[in-house]
């Protein structure tokens, strides 16, 4: 008993100061800043359990719950659950045609190939595997398991559904599972430049007079 709560403080000291709350070579699309994308960014939490942390960079709207019990917030910000798998959701609103998502980790491993993308349009969803999934940074840490840097990209173009809701899912595989980081990047489609929104105004009255 005594060294399992030994290991457990030891654990927990290391995540809380010695590891930097940070994404290693993240994917970065290159429509992120551009009209019809929104951006948000985790890299610091509140709550560590079954309440939202709101992001705190990038535009206001992303929620990110933990809803795996017995989870803590480390000294460094990071949300870490000693005795099993974190299980991670995040949530957010609006129409939704390409994705990036970024995910920073230590200690045990994440459920990598699990990670899904949901949307929904209010009423029915579907669930999406990820399109493209990259390790961007890996470093063993001698027993405590290890710091990864992952990213995975989803093209929705094709969807034919409509979206107004959309969450990612990402799961911790065993205890000692400390989520680090997080990005979201959405891309909700072209938006008409305002030369052309002229032209379709133009053309929406010339419409309604021939009628």
């Amino acid at each position: 008993m005594v060294l399992k709560v030994l290991l457990c403080s030891v654990v927990a000291g290391f995540a809380t100061e010695h590891v930097s709350a940070d994404l290693v070579n993240p994917s970065v699309p290159d429509w992120r800043g551009d009209v019809g994308a929104q951006y948000y960014g985790w890299d610091s939490f509140t709550s560590p359990y079954s309440a939202p942390n709101f992001n705190d960079s990038g535009d206001a709207g992303g929620m990110l719950f933990n809803f795996a019990e017995g989870a803590m917030i480390t000294g460094s910000g990071n949300i870490y659950n000693q005795g099993g798998g974190l299980e991670i959701h995040v949530y957010g609103y609006g129409p939704l045609e390409q994705a990036v998502l970024n995910v920073a980790s230590m200690g045990t491993e994440m459920d990598y190939e699990g990670v899904s993308l949901w949307v929904t349009d209010g009423e029915n969803g579907q669930m999406f595997s990820y399109d493209t999934f990259a390790t961007n940074y890996y470093e063993e840490v001698p027993n405590f398991g290890a710091n990864v840097s992952t990213s995975y990209e989803w093209d929705l173009s094709e969807y034919s559904g409509v979206i107004t809701e959309w969450a990612f899912f990402v799961n911790g595989t065993a205890e000692h599972n400390v989520l680090d980081a997080v990005t979201v990047d959405i891309f909700t489609g072209a938006v008409p430049a305002p030369s052309a929104l002229i032209l379709l105004g133009i053309a929406g009255v010339k419409i309604r007079r021939r009628r």
